[in-house]
């Protein structure tokens, strides 16, 4: 929780110009150090923090746990805060668990280690035990807006949308000026069925207003507005590791770096705002010709970078997600600015030009709901990489089972009641059918036990349901063999999972919703000719599933042939033709780029 952080304000973002003294290096020899020395090192770390150097800030605060003496109490209880939270930032909330427990041994009512605790307990996915904190920092302090804000996280991660909505919003109505609240509120309407898209956007236009003052400056772009240079491109995302928009970015930029797709070179420049570096990561780096770590850095000096590095268009991949830096796009840190691939609605924000969609996610009549203009790639807004994890198609498994397997292998938050309601007609229509719900929440006993909560209350069948949890992800792509047919959840549909299940030779059945992401299934679906698996109302939903689970040999022989054939089918459809899908990216870049020429010389003559 951000205001649990005891720091000055003003250190949030300042460098610290000098460093008094060096701290000596730890030895197996534990230095003693007085109190006036201890504070001069806590301080510094407090600093340290601040900028987020965690490692020496936790490097600090150990030598003074370890070296103060024990009747200095307050400054050793001081020392593990510190070290905690720097743990935290460092992603070891594990250990840093240990630091917050012993604190709350010697002052168990502190508003502030209590959040804390509940923040790492998010962190370890104990999200009952997350939950219960949060609960008490509020008997503690009824108004407290991180509190409510820690609350949501907690029960968003249970799969109980409505509930974090109301804390959201509970946080929001305490502190106005919580943009992390509204954002909250905004994801969890995603999740809400059914969607009510005017409401939202309502929220989408409070956004604006957090960043007016940010969009009034008008960053001075000096330029040279010339339609065929070089273009410089930007991404700035905190997914640039193992994570769906890496799955779908990968080939697209080994397109693009190929020099087959354009006439005139890109020079491409990531913006990775995480400290998480991994294998993915690795096969990234190659394929951009620049790679800035950026989540040290404030916004003054993201700006700064941004505009150092001279950026012709500026790509934003996370819109309202974890790690965004949409404060930065506030600021109009490049001439032009575009929302793409890793959100699915509007942000907001006035000072991004286009959002890169397709003609499906977004008919004209949706438009309205975008602050921002709307750029049509010609098939779809997207294009998966193939996984090398991938085994080959294996046969129907029906056939030989004798009876469906429908699937779904989405996060239970998506999982509303209004999914699980039509879940429970299709299997009591179908006595023999089977149906596996795969989570890598499932994992942790508390969640699953909740989620089989649901499940019995709603009188769904449970021994007719197979509850699976995490995996890796090759286990995971060779689990379609036990899957006939994938159902979607709604409003929030299938992305990663329906490609990879195309892949694999498993059809989805969608049905298609208002907004960007309700029409998501039935874009890939549509593009890659598989019109017979989109529905647009529930009661066909329950019968086209209902059809397939009591279908006859005959019928599902027809399923069989469709999933030995499906993935040279997908290979050449817009779902997977990464040549193409980069073209069509290439060119739009380019196009938009030269109508920004346009507009600059029109400026000009006026």
């Amino acid at each position: 929780m951000a205001s649990s952080q005891r720091k000055p304000k003003k250190l949030a973002t300042a460098r610290p110009t000098t460093i008094n003294f060096q701290a000596p290096k730890l030895t197996t020899q534990t230095h003693k150090i007085d109190a006036i020395t201890a504070n001069g090192y806590l301080q510094q770390a407090m600093q340290l923090l601040g900028n987020h150097q965690a490692a020496e800030a936790y490097r600090l605060a150990n030598l003074c746990v370890l070296g103060v003496d024990r009747q200095q109490e307050s400054i050793r209880t001081n020392a593990k805060w510190i070290g905690a939270v720097a743990l935290m930032q460092l992603g070891r909330a594990t250990e840093a668990l240990v630091l917050l427990k012993e604190i709350e041994k010697v002052i168990p009512n502190d508003v502030a280690n209590l959040g804390n605790i509940g923040a790492a307990l998010l962190q370890t996915q104990q999200y009952l035990d997350a939950a219960k904190y949060f609960q008490k920092v509020l008997s503690l302090q009824p108004q407290h807006a991180d509190a409510y804000h820690g609350l949501g996280h907690a029960y968003y991660y249970q799969g109980l949308c409505d509930d974090a909505y109301r804390a959201y919003a509970k946080a929001f109505e305490i502190d106005p000026r919580s943009f992390k609240a509204l954002e909250g509120m905004m994801f969890m309407q995603y999740y809400q069925y059914p969607l009510d898209m005017d409401a939202h956007f309502e929220n989408v236009k409070k956004c604006a207003q957090f960043f007016s003052d940010m969009i009034k400056i008008t960053t001075r772009h000096d330029h040279s507005f010339e339609p065929d240079k070089t273009l410089r491109i930007g991404f700035v995302s905190g997914d640039l590791n193992t994570h769906p928009v890496a799955f779908f970015l990968e080939s697209t930029l080994r397109q693009i770096k190929s020099g087959l797709v354009s006439t005139y070179p890109l020079t491409l420049i990531a913006y990775h705002n995480s400290h998480k570096q991994d294998e993915y990561s690795q096969r990234l780096k190659p394929l951009f010709d620049v790679w800035h770590q950026v989540d040290v850095l404030n916004d003054e000096q993201l700006v700064q970078q941004i505009q150092d590095d001279q950026i012709d268009i500026l790509i934003d991949l996370s819109g309202h997600t974890h790690g965004n830096r949409l404060s930065v796009f506030a600021r109009k840190p490049a001439p032009v600015q575009l929302s793409w691939l890793g959100y699915w609605g509007s942000t907001g924000l006035s000072s991004i030009d286009y959002v890169l969609a397709d003609p499906i996610s977004i008919p004209a009549d949706e438009e309205k709901w975008f602050v921002e203009k709307i750029w049509k790639l010609p098939h779809l807004r997207y294009c998966f990489s193939i996984s090398s994890d991938a085994q080959e198609i294996s046969p129907l498994p029906c056939l030989e089972l004798g009876y469906v397997t429908f699937a779904s292998y989405q996060t239970l938050p998506k999982i509303n009641d209004g999914v699980m309601l039509c879940w429970l007609k299709i299997l009591s229509a179908c006595p023999t059918a089977r149906l596996r719900i795969q989570s890598k929440d499932f994992s942790k006993p508390d969640v699953k036990a909740r989620f089989t909560q649901r499940l019995n209350a709603l009188g769904i069948d449970i021994l007719r349901i197979d509850l699976v949890g995490e995996m890796s992800r090759a286990d995971y792509l060779a689990s379609y063999a036990d899957v006939d047919i994938v159902l979607d959840t709604f409003p929030y549909t299938g992305g990663t999972t329906t490609v990879e299940a195309l892949w694999m030779g498993v059809p989805t059945l969608t049905l298609a919703t208002v907004g960007m992401l309700g029409r998501q299934g039935e874009a890939i679906m549509m593009n890659a000719e598989l019109s017979d698996w989109v529905v647009h109302h529930e009661d066909e939903y329950v019968q086209e599933a209902i059809n397939w689970g009591n279908a006859h040999t005959s019928k599902l022989r027809e399923l069989a042939e469709l999933r030995k054939t499906m993935r040279e089918k997908v290979r050449r459809s817009p779902v997977f033709n990464d040549e193409q899908f980069a073209q069509d990216f290439v060119n739009a870049l380019f196009a938009i780029w030269q109508k920004k020429c346009e507009e600059v010389i029109v400026i000009s003559i006026t």
